[in-house]
C-alpha cells in the first residue's frame, strides 16, 4: 500500500504569492495552474526531477505521471539527454550562420517519419502548427482550414478567445472528435467545403482510439479534394509508434508537426514532410531565430537514437496497458465510474463524459493521489521511458487508496457505487 499523509505545502504556497505578483497569468502554460489540478491541495512548483520521480519546492516526492505535459518523453534529466547538452555545451549555443547539427538532425528526423524528405524547425507546437498551415494555404490557393483537437494558443486556433479579431473565424473550422458520431460531420465538412478549404489539422483525440479506417477515409476526401492532410503530432509523436500516428494506423499525412517528445522536454518543434511540398517553404515569410538553437538540436539527435535503439515504444506502451487494466478492474471492483481510456501509453483517466461531471470527481482524485506521492493530470497522462513496473504499482495502489477515500468521504453515492459494482 502507498503511504497516505496530508502534504505539507507551505513553501508551494509561499512561491505563489511571489508568483502571482510577477508573472503575468502566474505560470508559462495554462495547463500548469493551479486550478487545473485541486487548488490548495496538489502541489504548485517543483524542485527537480530524477527519472519518473519528482520533488516539490516542500521535499515531498511523487512518482510523476504528468512528465512537463508529454514533452519528457525518457523523463527527467535522462543520461541521453544531459550527455548531450553538456558535451556540446562548449561550442556555443546559437551561431550567426547554420551550424552542421542542423543537417545531421534533420537526418536523423527524416529517417524515422514517414514520407519526410525534408523538415523546418521551430520552437514550439503552435509555430510548427502555424507554419504548416500557412504552406498548405500558399500551395493550395485556399484560405479556410479544419482543426481537430487542440493545435496550439495562435489566433486561427483560438479564434473564440479575448484579443482576437472575430474575422477570423471565418477562416477556420473548428471539428470535436470524441465520439464515433462526430466522423460523418468532419467527412460531411469536408465535402461541402471542398472548394475552399486548404487543410485538416488533426491531433487525435484522448478518449478514444481512432480507426484507420475512418482515418482512411479523410485521407481519401483530402486526397480527391486538394486538401493538405497534417497530423498535429506534437504530443502523440514518438508515443504512438517510432513513425508517429502514419505508422501507428497505416495512413499518409501530407505534412507531420512534431514537438514535445522530438527532444524529450528541450524546446524545439518541426514540421516534416515530403520535398515537393516543404521546398515550397521558402517562398513564405517563415522564420525564426532560435530554430537554429544548438543544445536543442544535439538533443533531438540523441534522443531519436534512445527511440530507435531501446523498446522505449513497446515498454510505453506495456506498462500504460497495465496501469489500464489494473485501474479499470479497481473500478469495477469499488462501485467507482472511473475509467482509463485511450491508447495506452497516453492513459486518460475518465470520470464522465460531461466535463463539469468528470471534474466533480476528478479534482478530489488527484487531491487523494497527490496525498500517496502520485502526480496526475485530471484527465491526460502520459507514461514516459523512466517509468518501471514499480511505479506503475505504486500508481495502482495509490488509485485503490484514492477512490476509497472518496468513497468514505461520501463524493461517490451509495446508490452509485453499488450500481457500479453490482452489488
Amino acid at each position: 500500500m502507498t503511504e497516505t499523509k496530508d502534504l505539507n505545502l507551505s513553501q508551494s504556497f509561499a512561491f505563489r504569492a511571489e508568483g502571482e505578483q510577477v508573472i503575468a497569468g502566474f505560470t508559462q502554460s495554462m495547463m500548469k495552474k493551479p486550478e487545473q489540478f485541486a487548488d490548495g491541495r496538489f502541489p504548485v512548483y517543483l524542485a527537480s526531477g530524477q527519472g519518473a520521480r519528482v520533488k516539490d519546492v516542500d521535499g515531498n516526492e511523487y512518482v510523476d505521471f504528468i512528465c512537463g505535459l508529454a514533452a519528457n518523453t525518457l523523463g527527467h534529466n535522462h543520461a541521453a539527454v544531459r550527455y548531450a547538452i553538456e558535451s556540446n555545451l562548449s561550442n556555443g549555443l546559437i551561431h550567426s550562420l547554420p551550424a552542421p547539427v542542423e543537417i545531421k538532425t534533420a537526418k536523423n528526423l527524416i529517417s524515422v517519419i514517414p514520407n519526410a524528405e525534408k523538415v523546418r524547425f521551430f520552437k514550439t507546437g503552435a509555430d510548427a502548427n502555424s507554419a504548416a498551415v500557412r504552406l498548405a494555404r500558399h500551395i493550395t490557393g485556399r484560405e479556410e482550414i479544419v482543426t481537430i483537437g487542440y493545435n496550439g494558443w495562435h489566433d486561427q486556433y483560438q479564434f473564440d478567445t479575448p484579443g482576437v479579431p472575430a474575422k477570423i473565424q471565418d477562416y477556420t473550422h473548428r471539428m470535436p472528435l470524441f465520439t464515433p458520431n462526430d466522423e460523418p460531420e468532419i467527412l460531411a465538412l469536408l465535402e461541402s467545403h471542398k472548394a475552399t478549404l486548404a487543410a485538416v489539422l488533426l491531433s487525435v483525440p484522448y478518449n478514444r482510439v481512432l480507426t484507420p479506417e475512418f482515418l482512411l477515409k479523410v485521407r481519401q476526401a483530402c486526397t480527391e479534394h486538394g486538401i493538405f492532410l497534417i497530423f498535429d503530432e506534437v504530443v502523440t509523436g514518438f508515443r504512438l509508434a517510432l513513425g508517429g500516428a502514419q505508422e501507428y494506423f497505416g495512413v499518409d499525412a501530407d505534412m507531420v508537426t512534431l514537438s514535445k517528445g522530438i527532444a524529450a522536454g528541450m524546446p524545439l518543434s518541426a514540421v516534416a514532410g515530403p520535398d515537393k511540398w516543404l521546398s515550397q517553404m521558402e517562398a513564405l515569410q517563415v522564420s525564426t531565430t532560435f530554430g537554429g538553437e544548438m543544445l536543442s538540436l544535439e538533443v533531438c539527435d540523441a534522443v531519436i537514437n534512445e527511440y530507435k535503439t531501446t523498446d522505449y515504444i513497446q515498454r510505453i506502451a506495456r506498462l500504460g496497458k497495465l496501469l489500464k487494466n489494473e485501474v479499470n478492474a479497481i473500478s469495477r471492483q469499488l462501485g467507482t465510474p472511473l475509467e482509463v481510456v485511450g491508447y495506452d501509453p497516453i492513459p486518460m483517466f475518465l470520470f464522465a463524459r460531461n466535463p463539469q461531471e468528470h471534474v466533480k470527481y476528478a479534482e478530489p482524485f488527484v487531491a487523494e493521489m497527490a496525498k500517496r506521492g502520485v502526480l496526475l493530470r485530471r484527465e491526460v497522462n502520459f507514461i514516459s521511458g523512466a517509468h518501471t513496473t514499480e511505479d506503475i504499482n505504486v500508481a495502482i495502489s495509490a488509485v485503490r487508496g484514492a477512490l476509497e477515500a472518496m468513497i468514505a468521504q461520501g463524493i461517490f453515492s451509495p446508490t452509485q457505487v453499488e450500481e457500479m459494482s453490482g452489488a
